[in-house]
């Protein structure tokens, strides 16, 4: 079993003026412009709401996937609604719209990935998954809590369709307490401190709240990635996927694979081709309510 370290570290960046208005903070918690380090992972953004109500307008994505992971709050639009710990990974293919109508609460927090496509897969039909965190399933060890809502932790394995291999863990840690993370060896992945503090990797380096840790891909096989809480606990988001190793070009809410394909993206979009995500049945509501 190979063992993961943490290879580099960085820091959510202090919160800056979003794209509405006073009440809109937001920052890059992966920035866009470096893919051969991040692959599959293009950018993530952590938007931050201080006063309610609407939020933003309604707009297009192609040939991308957005994992939206609600930290604090609840977001609502047309194609349902969102609450703390709630997942909507939305797979926009040959082309989407969505967040129409989009209504969120006081305090809203929210992480927003952007995942690149395989080219096989980058024109497919756009679907929505909604997964539900009191549906996810969970895997515990004593002082460990990990919700998994992609990929696999021990038994427990998540029902998200993946166009590209990813995990997605949320593991809460009491103080002191080791989890070993699986993964296939040639994933590339980065851990996210939401609270507290731990321990990542063979080399035990330090994730405070706030730090952004990467772990590279490291060969063929499995491989396990270790997380000790700190002396308040921690709790950690671990993304980890597939890398494609495919050259990509991007513009606005869409990724291609050429200038030509991000012109087709804009035709299709001014004329009206794509559809609204508020009007798709999800293809999974992971809801057992």
């Amino acid at each position: 079993m190979l063992e993961r370290s943490i290879d580099r570290v960085t820091r959510i960046p202090a919160l800056g003026p979003g794209f509405d208005g006073e009440r809109h903070k937001a920052a890059l918690v992966v920035a866009p412009g470096d893919l051969a380090a991040t692959d599959p992972f293009f950018l993530m953004a952590d938007d931050n709401i201080t006063s309610g109500g609407g939020f933003g307008e309604a707009h297009p994505h192609a040939g991308l996937e957005t994992v939206t992971f609600m930290l604090n709050g609840t977001m609502e639009d047309t194609g349902g609604r969102l609450e703390e710990g709630d997942v909507e990974w939305m797979t926009a293919g040959s082309g989407i719209v969505h967040a129409e109508d989009t209504v969120v609460s006081t305090g809203m927090r929210l992480f927003q990935l952007w995942l690149i496509l395989p080219e096989a897969q980058r024109n497919m039909p756009p679907r929505v998954q909604v997964l539900r965190r009191a549906a996810m399933p969970v895997h515990t060890e004593p002082g460990v809590v990990a919700t998994v809502y992609s990929g696999k932790s021990g038994k427990a394995v998540a029902p998200t369709i993946n166009a590209v291999p990813v995990t997605l863990i949320d593991i809460r840690l009491a103080p002191g307490a080791f989890f070993a993370a699986h993964l296939p060896a040639s994933y590339n992945g980065f851990v996210v401190a939401i609270e507290g503090e731990a321990q990542a990797g063979v080399m035990a380096e330090k994730m405070a709240k706030g730090m952004v840790g990467w772990t590279r891909p490291i060969g063929d096989g499995d491989s396990v990635l270790g997380l000790r809480g700190g002396d308040s606990g921690a709790r950690l988001l671990l993304y980890a996927g597939q890398p494609q190793n495919i050259a990509v070009v991007a513009k606005g809410p869409f990724i291609a694979g050429s200038v030509e394909e991000l012109a087709a993206y804009y035709s299709a979009y001014r004329q009206g081709k794509f559809p609204h995500a508020g009007t798709m049945r999800p293809a999974i509501d992971a809801n057992m309510s």
